[in-house]
């Protein structure tokens, strides 16, 4: 990719309204989305808690629309030392 592709969902500057008024709520993305409003989520939670069998490819779509999504690791609430990537909003504002 070169220094001056844009890259969605990163901070580029799309207006983040108009993506979100694109995102139907009954859709995989618009479920991630409602649910990602609420808290940062990792894959296995929105798999069990929105029944989605394929997070990323939610979370794909929602950045190409243009919504800001980053992923960032926490510790493993189970297993000390190890880490789980969660989705996040990005502030919209």
């Amino acid at each position: 990719m070169t220094g001056n592709m844009k890259n969605p969902g990163r901070g580029d500057d799309r207006d983040t309204s108009k993506a979100l008024a694109k995102i139907d709520p009954n859709t995989h993305a618009g479920k991630v989305l409602a649910a990602l409003h609420e808290q940062p989520m990792s894959n296995i939670e929105v798999m069990w808690e929105l029944n989605i069998a394929h997070p990323p490819a939610a979370v794909r779509d929602l950045r190409r629309a243009g919504i800001g999504i980053v992923t960032q690791e926490h510790p493993h609430p189970t297993k000390p030392g190890e880490k789980i990537k969660r989705y996040h909003l990005i502030n919209e504002g």
